[in-house]
C-alpha cells in the first residue's frame, strides 16, 4: 500500500447547517509518454476517470486506450487505482492491477501511454446531498451522497439517464426514485427487462403489434413504449439487447415515436428513458457488442451505483432498516444485535445489497447469516498471498465466494440455471454467463 500521509489525500465531509459539502484534493496527471506526452491536466477529486472516449475527465487520444481505461479515486487512505474492465490492462510502477493504491509520483501505463500522478496542496469543496436516502436507496456513506446529489439534480428533468452498476446494488430502486421526483411521477413507471424476453419477442413486446402481423397476432398488442406513455420506461439489462434492434431503439428514442410490427404508420410517444446495465457499455461499443450512437444516446446523464464493499459504512444502516421492513411486513419485534451487525459488517458482498438483505432474512430467522457451504468460515494464513495487492487478493476471495455460492444454488437446485438463479436472488442471464465462467454444471 503507498505511504501517503491521510491528509495529502483527505476526503471527507463538511456539515455547516443543512448544507454538506466534500472536501478533497486536486490531482495532477502528467502525460509522459504516449501521443499525448507533454500534457498535464489538474482535475478535481474525488474522481477522475481516464480513457480515449467521450464521457471522461481526461481523454488520450490512444488508440490502444480503452474508452473508460481506468477511474482514479482520492481516499483517505491513499490514491485509488481501478480499471474499468480494459482491453489493455492498466499498471501502477510496473505491476499489473485491476483494483489497488498508488503513491505521490506513481507512473501509471494504459496501452501505450504513461502517465505521472501527483496529488495537490489545492483543496476543494463540493456540494453533496445531505438526504440519507432518495426514494428506496439508502446511504450516509460519500459514494451514496455523490449519487443522490446527482439524482437530485436529474430527477427533475427530461434527460435519458444510464445507471450503471454490478447486480444488486439498486439500479431499479434508482430508476423508480428518479420517476417519483419528477413530474412525470403521476404517470405509469414501466420495467422492460431486455434479458427476461426472448430475441425474437423484443421488438413486439416493445414497441406492440397489430392484428395479422403474424401468425397467431389475433389483436392489437401495445408495447412497452406505449404503456408508459406519459411516465418513465425503464430498460433493464440493456446491454443485453439484440444488435439487431438497437437502430430501432435508437430511432423511438430520438424521434419519440414508434411503429408497431406490422403496421406502415408510425405512432408518437411521450416517454422519458431511464436504462441501466451491469455492463461496462463503453467497452461493449468499442468491440462492436453494442452500438456507439445508441450508448451515447441512453448515457446522456451516466450514474454509477457502487457496490456495497465501496461503501461498507452503510451496512449496518441498511441491515437496520431491512430488519425494520420485516417488523412492517410480520408485525413481529426483529432487532439485530451489536454481534450480528459486526458479523455482516465484516463480509464482502459481492452480491452487494441484495445478497444483504437475504442475509439480514437469514439472520433474523436463524441467529446468523451463516457460512456459505464450500466457502470457510475465516480465512486462513496460508491463503494469504502477500505478493500481491490488498485489492487484488480481496477480487480474488470474492470470485471464490461467488464461485462456492453458486456452484451450491445450482447443487440445490439440481442443476436447473432458472432455479438457481432463483435461489441466488440474481437473473438468469447472470447465472449463464457465471457457469461458463466458473465451469460450473447445468443440467
Amino acid at each position: 500500500m503507498a505511504e501517503n500521509a491521510s491528509d495529502e489525500t483527505s476526503t471527507a465531509l463538511l456539515s455547516t447547517g443543512t448544507q454538506v459539502r466534500l472536501r478533497t484534493r486536486t490531482l495532477r496527471i502528467d502525460v509522459v509518454a504516449g501521443p499525448n506526452a507533454g500534457q498535464s491536466a489538474t482535475l478535481p477529486g474525488p474522481e477522475v476517470r481516464i480513457g480515449s472516449g467521450r464521457g471522461v475527465d481526461l481523454v488520450l487520444l490512444d488508440p490502444t486506450v480503452s474508452r473508460h481505461h481506468l477511474t482514479l479515486r482520492a481516499e483517505t487512505t491513499g490514491i485509488r487505482v481501478i480499471d474499468a474492465g480494459s482491453r489493455n490492462g492498466t499498471t501502477v510502477d510496473g505491476l499489473r492491477v485491476v483494483d489497488a493504491y498508488a503513491r505521490q509520483d506513481s507512473l501509471i501505463a494504459v496501452g501505450g501511454s504513461t502517465l505521472r500522478l501527483h496529488v495537490t496542496a489545492d483543496v476543494v469543496e463540493l456540494p453533496l446531498s445531505s438526504r440519507e436516502s432518495f426514494g428506496g436507496l439508502i446511504g450516509r456513506s460519500i459514494p451514496m451522497r455523490r449519487v443522490f446529489t446527482v439524482l437530485e439534480r436529474v430527477a427533475p428533468c427530461d434527460d435519458t439517464v444510464l445507471i450503471e452498476g454490478e447486480t444488486g446494488t439498486g439500479k431499479e430502486l434508482a430508476a423508480e426514485a428518479i420517476h417519483e421526483e419528477s413530474q412525470r411521477a403521476p404517470g405509469p413507471f414501466v420495467v422492460f427487462d431486455c434479458s427476461a424476453v426472448a430475441a425474437n419477442l423484443i421488438e413486439t413486446e416493445l414497441f406492440g403489434h397489430v392484428r395479422g402481423a403474424f401468425t397467431g397476432a389475433i389483436a392489437d398488442r401495445v408495447g412497452a413504449f406505449e404503456s408508459a406513455d406519459g411516465g418513465t420506461l425503464f430498460l433493464d439489462e440493456i446491454g443485453e439487447l439484440p444488435l439487431e434492434l438497437q437502430p430501432k431503439l435508437l430511432r423511438a428514442i430520438e424521434r419519440f415515436e414508434i411503429r408497431p410490427v406490422g403496421s406502415s404508420l408510425p405512432r408518437r410517444v411521450d416517454v422519458r428513458i431511464v436504462a441501466a446495465t451491469n455492463r461496462n457499455l463503453a467497452e461493449e461499443s468499442s468491440r462492436g457488442r453494442f452500438r456507439e450512437d445508441l450508448f451515447y444516446r441512453l448515457a446522456v446523464v451516466r450514474i454509477t451505483l457502487p457496490p456495497l464493499r465501496e461503501r461498507a459504512e452503510d451496512i449496518p444502516l441498511l441491515a437496520q432498516h431491512f430488519a425494520s421492513a420485516r417488523d412492517r411486513r410480520g408485525g413481529a419485534d426483529h432487532v439485530l444485535s451489536h454481534e450480528a451487525l459486526e458479523a455482516l459488517s465484516l463480509r464482502a458482498w459481492p452480491g452487494n445489497v441484495r445478497e444483504l438483505r437475504n442475509a439480514v432474512a437469514r439472520t433474523l430467522r436463524l441467529g446468523g447469516p451463516g457460512p456459505v457451504d464450500g466457502a470457510p468460515e475465516s480465512l486462513p494464513p496460508s491463503r494469504i498471498d502477500f505478493n500481491v495487492p490488498l485489492m487484488v487478493a480481496r477480487d480474488r476471495l470474492c470470485a471464490d465466494f461467488e464461485e462456492a455460492y453458486l456452484r451450491e444454488a445450482l447443487r440445490r437446485a439440481n442443476g436447473n440455471a432458472t432455479r438457481a438463479a432463483e435461489l441466488a436472488g440474481v437473473n438468469r442471464k447472470f447465472m449463464q454467463r457465471a457457469i461458463k465462467r466458473y465451469g460450473l454444471r447445468e443440467a
